[in-house]
């Protein structure tokens, strides 16, 4: 198990990971589970390529700072802490507003698997709209958490109507490369679909099971693929 100091470490790289894929902009954000559990590390409320360690942040599931409390957190932490109060499994959260995402939350379109990678989210990606109207289309009460947890259920990921997606894993790097294989998945679709009637990848039960567990989440296949993003990354000092 990483201890604390590697998970922000961790945390920094997936945020300038996803911004340097322009999947995560000024409003994005990750977040981990801390190694005590009962806790989550995530950045104040700053654009992800800016971040550094000392912009994590630990708070409990209620939303209590307990680390960096001079610190501004974001305003959809709620996202995340209701998402860990539900999912015991689930280790680590990206929420995003990626740009091939938004045609599928902005249309009763369904995303589907049309390459392998995508066969992560074989279950199905459910959507969630049921906001409090106070806000419009975010989420930032914990009552609109949970329900936003309940429609996620047991799905590594999510579309949230007119807003954006959640997708979640059992690492950190686990959510972020399935956040990079969905957001692939969605920009495949909307082309495949403009060329003619799309081939998912929507084969037998054990076929799907296997590409998951056999190769997409395979330990050399998630450590090729971080180190191939990690590598994109520019020189920064600050990280």
């Amino acid at each position: 198990m990483q201890n604390t100091t590697q998970l922000k470490d961790q945390l920094v790289t997936a945020n300038r990971v996803l911004a340097n894929e322009g999947i995560i902009e000024g409003f994005g954000h990750v977040s981990v589970r801390h190694p005590d559990g009962d806790k989550l590390l995530i950045s104040r409320s700053l654009s992800p390529k800016l971040v550094t360690r000392d912009d994590i942040m630990t708070m409990t599931y209620d939303g209590t700072i307990v680390e960096n409390k001079d610190k501004q957190p974001y305003l959809e932490t709620v996202i995340h802490r209701a998402i860990y109060r539900n999912r015991d499994d689930v280790d680590a959260v990206v929420h995003h507003h990626a740009p091939d995402m938004m045609p599928f939350v902005a249309t009763d379109t369904e995303i589907k698997p049309v390459f392998h990678l995508a066969a992560l989210f074989h279950e199905g990606v459910p959507s969630f709209s049921d906001y409090d109207t106070e806000m419009g289309p975010l989420i930032v009460t914990e009552a609109e958490g949970d329900r936003m947890a309940a429609a996620l259920g047991d799905k590594r990921a999510q579309l949230l109507e007119n807003h954006g997606a959640n997708v979640v894993g059992e690492s950190l790097k686990e959510a972020v490369l399935g956040t990079v294989y969905l957001v692939m998945n969605a920009r495949y679709q909307i082309q495949a679909e403009q060329l003619g009637t799309p081939s998912y990848f929507d084969g037998p039960q054990d076929t799907l099971e296997a590409t998951v567990d056999d190769v997409i989440l395979a330990d050399i296949s998630i450590d090729r693929m971080w180190s191939y993003l990690c590598d994109r990354l520019p020189n920064d000092p600050s990280m």
